[in-house]
C-alpha cells in the first residue's frame, strides 16, 4: 500500500495498514500507556497495531458491538486515541471525554449518550459529582484502567473498583473481524472546550474526519509540514479530533522519530528532549507555558534543534513565542499558528519568525493576525452581528466560515447546532477584521467583545511585560473599567511590574491576584472566564450576547 493513501483507511485499521507498508516507524512515550500491561515506553508500528487489536478484543469481550456507544474518560495519553481506534474497528462509536473535565460536566454528557460501556481510571471513578451518584451508574458496564497493568492505578488504590471490571483482565481477548462503516455514518463523538458550561458533543463521520480534515493534512508541503528526517514531539489532548487528524498525517509523512507526550512537566520533558532533540514541536498554549522556563535556560538546550513550533487551539502569548524561537539554534526557526475550531478543522494559518517575535509587543501592537483561509477549502467573511450583512474590509464583525470539513451536528442538541449553522456558513462566534489582502485578524470572542477594544491584544501586551509564568484575563463589566484577574506562580504580584506592564493601556480596575494553578481552565488549557466571573464578580454578565459560544 502506498503511504500517500492512508487517509482512505478507517481509523480502526489505520495502524494495520501502515504496518503493512513494511516501512519501520518508532514511537517514544513520556510514560507507558495506561492500557499496556507490558508498560513499554518504546513501540514500533507493529506493536501499536497489535495494541489496537488487543484493545478491540477487550471492548468486544466487555459486550461492545456495532452501533454501541462507549465512553472513554481518562487521564490524557496516546492510548485515548488507541481506545477510540479499537472501538471503531468493531463498529462501535467512541465518546471521547477529557480526564480534566469536572465530574459535574461529565455526568450530563454520559446521560446524553447512554453508553454501553465506560472506560476510565480508578482515580476518576472514585470521584463524585454534586448528585452523589458514582460514575459507574451512567453506563451498563465499566472497565477500569490500572491495578493489573499500566500506570493508571498509580493512585494509592488497592487495585479494585466497585461495580467495575479490570481492563487488564480482558486485554488480548480474541479480536473480532473489523466492521466497515459508511462514509456518512456516525463514527465518533468528541466534546467542545466547555468554556461557558457543559460542553457540546460534536459528531464526526469518516467523510469529515478522514476524507477532508485528515486528507488535507497528509499533503507533503515542505517546509511547513513534517519531513522524513524530523523528530516530532506532540503535546495534545488525545481525545480531541486534532489528535486523530494528526496521526493520519504522521503515519503518512513518516518522520524519523515521534515523541508522544502526555505531560509538559519540565522534569519529564527536559531529559527526553535532550536525548532525542525534537525538530518539530506541537502543543497547547498551556503546554508551552509550562515549558517556558525550561526554554529560557540556555544551559538546557532542550529546544536547540527545533526548526518549527506549532501552536493550536488558542493564541499563544507573544512573550512565550519569543522565548521558544530564541531557544532554537536553528538558522531560521518559525512558529506556525493555526486558526480553527473543533466543528470545522483548520481555517487559517500564519507564521511568525524570530526577527518578528523579537520586536517589542507595544511596537508591534495590533489585533492578532491568524492568516489567510486555505485556498479552495475554506472561505471566511466578516458580517454585522445584528444583520449578518458583510461589513467592509478593516471593520470589525462576526467571523463566518464556509469549509468542506464542517461536521454534521451536535449530538442530541440540534437547536444549539442550528444557532451556529447559517446555511453553508458556520458562525465561529469570533469578532475579527478582514484586511484588504484577505488576512483575518482576531479581536475577541463575541461574548467578551466591547466595541473599540481588543481584550486579546491587551492581555498579550500585559503578559509580554510581566515575568514568566504570569497570565492575565481581562473581564469587562458594564459600569467601570475591565477587571484584571492575574495568575502568578505564588499568588503574589509585584506592583511595580504591574504598573510598567499596563503603562499606556486604557484604564483597568485594580487586579485580583490568584495562584497560577487556581486559574480555571478547560481540558485544552483555555481560561474559563465564566468561572472567573462566578468566583470574583458575583456572576456579572458579559458585554456580548454569548449566543454563538
Amino acid at each position: 500500500m502506498r503511504i500517500t493513501h492512508l487517509w482512505k483507511s478507517s481509523l480502526g485499521s489505520l495502524f494495520d495498514r501502515r504496518a503493512e507498508t513494511g516501512k519501520p516507524m518508532l514511537f517514544r512515550l513520556g510514560r507507558p500507556l495506561d492500557i499496556d500491561p507490558a508498560a513499554r515506553t518504546i513501540l514500533d508500528i507493529e506493536a501499536i497495531a497489535q495494541c489496537v487489536r488487543d484493545t478491540a478484543g477487550a471492548l468486544h469481550a466487555a459486550g461492545v458491538g456495532p452501533g454501541d456507544r462507549f465512553a472513554v474518560y481518562k487521564d490524557n495519553h496516546f492510548d485515548c486515541l488507541l481506545l477510540a481506534a479499537a472501538g471503531i474497528r468493531i463498529g462501535a462509536v467512541p465518546v471521547m471525554l477529557s480526564g480534566l473535565l469536572p465530574h459535574d460536566s461529565v455526568r450530563p454528557l454520559l446521560q446524553r449518550v447512554e453508553p454501553k460501556l465506560l472506560v476510565s481510571t480508578q482515580r476518576l471513578l472514585t470521584g463524585k459529582g454534586s448528585d452523589g451518584k458514582p460514575l459507574t451508574s451512567f453506563a451498563e458496564r465499566t472497565l477500569y484502567l490500572g491495578g493489573s497493568g499500566g500506570s493508571g492505578g498509580d493512585d494509592g488504590s488497592d487495585g479494585s473498583t466497585p461495580d467495575a471490571m479490570a481492563f487488564a483482565e480482558l486485554y488480548g481477548s480474541t479480536d473480532p473481524a473489523p466492521v466497515p462503516r459508511g462514509d456518512d455514518e456516525l463514527m465518533m463523538l468528541t466534546h467542545t472546550s466547555g468554556t461557558t458550561g457543559v460542553p457540546k458533543l460534536i459528531m464526526y463521520t469518516p467523510a469529515t474526519l478522514q476524507g477532508r480534515m485528515a486528507r488535507l493534512e497528509c499533503r507533503h508541503l515542505p517546509p511547513v509540514t513534517i519531513r522524513r528526517n524530523d523528530t516530532v514531539a506532540m503535546f495534545t489532548p488525545y481525545v480531541h479530533a486534532r489528535a486523530f487528524t494528526w496521526i493520519y498525517s504522521v503515519l503518512t509523512l513518516s518522520p524519523a522519530k515521534v515523541l508522544l507526550m502526555s505531560d509538559s512537566d519540565p522534569e519529564v520533558v527536559g531529559p527526553l528532549f535532550r536525548r532525542h532533540r525534537p525538530t518539530v514541536i506541537e502543543g497547547l498554549p498551556i503546554d508551552f507555558s509550562h515549558m517556558e522556563e525550561l526554554a529560557a535556560d540556555p544551559r538546557q538546550g532542550a529546544f536547540s534543534s527545533v526548526r518549527m513550533f506549532i501552536g493550536n487551539f488558542d493564541a499563544v502569548h507573544w512573550s512565550t513565542i519569543r522565548t521558544f524561537l530564541n531557544a532554537s539554534r536553528h538558522r531560521f526557526p518559525v512558529w506556525r499558528e493555526g486558526y480553527g475550531q473543533s466543528e470545522t478543522g483548520g481555517m487559517g494559518m500564519t507564521f511568525i519568525t524570530r526577527p518578528t517575535a523579537n520586536k517589542p509587543r507595544d511596537q508591534y501592537a495590533g489585533p492578532r493576525k491568524v492568516g489567510r483561509p486555505m485556498p479552495g477549502f475554506v472561505q471566511l467573511k466578516v458580517v454585522d452581528p445584528g444583520t449578518f450583512r458583510p461589513v467592509p474590509n478593516g471593520r470589525p464583525g462576526l467571523v463566518l466560515a464556509r469549509t468542506k470539513a464542517r461536521c454534521v451536528g451536535y449530538y442530541r442538541e440540534p437547536e444549539r447546532w442550528n444557532e451556529k449553522a447559517v446555511g453553508e456558513w458556520w458562525n465561529t462566534g469570533d469578532i475579527g477584521i478582514k484586511t484588504r489582502t484577505g488576512s483575518l485578524k482576531l479581536l475577541d470572542r463575541e461574548v467578551n467583545y466591547t466595541p473599540g477594544v481588543s481584550r486579546i491584544e491587551q492581555e498579550d501586551v500585559i503578559v509580554d511585560h510581566l515575568p514568566a509564568r504570569h497570565d492575565v484575563a481581562l473581564l469587562p463589566v458594564p459600569d467601570g473599567p475591565p477587571i484584571p484577574i492575574v495568575a502568578t506562580p505564588d499568588g503574589q504580584l509585584d506592583r511595580e511590574h504591574w504598573r510598567k506592564a499596563i503603562r499606556g493601556l486604557p484604564e483597568l480596575a485594580e487586579p485580583i491576584v490568584i495562584d497560577f494553578k487556581d486559574m480555571p481552565r478547560t481540558g485544552t488549557g483555555k481560561i474559563i472566564r465564566e468561572e472567573l466571573r462566578r468566583r470574583y464578580l458575583d456572576g456579572v454578565e458579559n458585554p456580548g450576547t454569548g449566543r454563538w459560544t
